[in-house]
């Protein structure tokens, strides 16, 4: 590659910062300068293992001090993204926003508010839709290979609990923190719902809120499922049936990373496809393919991937399905949007 290169800056350096960083490697265009964590062991480490080159600061304050930055990836904290996002936004870069964009809608909803206008790239990292497995089917459903759609189910219950700290006590629980995911692949496949109803269970005490969710989107003629749980132990089941008048869609595997997995497609009673995968490498190759598209963005190539304005779409339908867990019936999406938020 000719030319100067991205100058880039990670903000966080907990367990999602490895695949990040992986995927960052991977673009010339790209060269990530400087890492930032109160924890200068943790962003030692990461710089010694994915970006030799990368100066180690304590704040994303102190690395905007520095300079010469063309955008952040922030990876903080839900409860901190509106201060990182603004101060991003204050240094003139682009900003990347690990999802969920905000831990309460009218935040996200304000946030996206103050970056109206911005010259520059806004998107939050939410990658499930990249993943190539799904990828697939989406283009599949674009070329209408389905016919219309009837039936969604996307599954994803873990028989463990969460690793991180802050997602065991977060006073919301899976719904938001994971289900959102799933909740963006219903949003890509059908759009916005008519109808949103949900029911959350906490059932793992080492989880503050809920740790099961059932969520039921409903459309004109369609309705889309959406099954999370963190358990503590038991069984996994995980996977995703996308079935339309002329064709479907089944994955078996998990939503996250680790094992096979199989992608099946048929089309008018015959199959199609029937394909070996690895959750792994469909995993870590999502964050490259995010990172590879906000890179051509960045460099006037096509569109941002997730824009924050149109992630916040997905942030709604999440609140929406929390909104109808708390009245304990149906929430008609419409309204829900134009209620004033608490």
């Amino acid at each position: 590659m000719s030319g100067k290169r991205l100058r880039g800056a990670l903000i966080g350096c907990g367990n999602i910062a490895e695949f990040h960083l992986r995927g960052w490697a991977r673009i010339p265009e790209v060269e990530i300068v400087a890492l930032a964590d109160p924890d200068r062991d943790r962003a030692l480490q990461r710089r010694d293992a994915f970006a030799p080159a990368a100066a180690v600061y304590g704040s994303l304050e102190a690395a905007l001090a520095a300079g010469q930055l063309d955008f952040v990836d922030i990876l903080t904290l839900p409860r901190d993204h509106r201060e990182h996002c603004l101060r991003a936004k204050a240094a003139g870069l682009h900003v990347i926003c690990q999802k969920p964009l905000c831990d309460n809608l009218g935040d996200a909803r304000g946030l996206v508010r103050d970056f109206s206008g911005y010259r520059r790239l806004f998107s939050v990292h939410e990658n499930h839709v990249f993943r190539p497995w799904f990828r697939h089917v989406l283009a599949e459903h674009r070329r209408q290979a389905f016919g219309a759609l009837r039936w969604v189910r996307l599954e994803q219950n873990d028989p463990a609990l969460p690793p991180q700290e802050f997602c065991r006590k977060s006073e919301l629980g899976v719904l938001l923190i994971y289900g959102v995911h799933l909740i963006d692949m219903v949003r890509a496949l059908l759009g916005a719902p008519e109808r949103v109803s949900a029911r959350l269970h906490r059932v793992s005490a080492g989880i503050r809120g809920e740790s099961l969710a059932h969520v039921a989107f409903e459309y004109a003629d369609a309705t889309a499922i959406v099954d999370i749980a963190w358990k503590d132990g038991g069984f996994g089941q995980a996977g995703a049936l996308v079935l339309g008048d002329r064709g479907e869609a089944c994955y078996e595997g998990t939503m996250i990373r680790g094992g096979a997995a199989r992608l099946r497609i048929a089309r008018d009673h015959a199959t199609v496809l029937d394909q070996a995968r690895s959750s792994l490498d469909d995993y870590v190759e999502a964050f490259y393919l995010f990172e590879r598209a906000f890179t051509d963005a960045m460099t006037g190539i096509g569109a941002a991937p997730q824009p924050a304005a149109e992630n916040l779409s997905t942030l709604e339908m999440a609140f929406a399905a929390y909104a109808s867990a708390e009245r304990g019936g149906p929430v008609v999406f419409g309204d829900f949007l134009s209620a004033p938020q608490k």
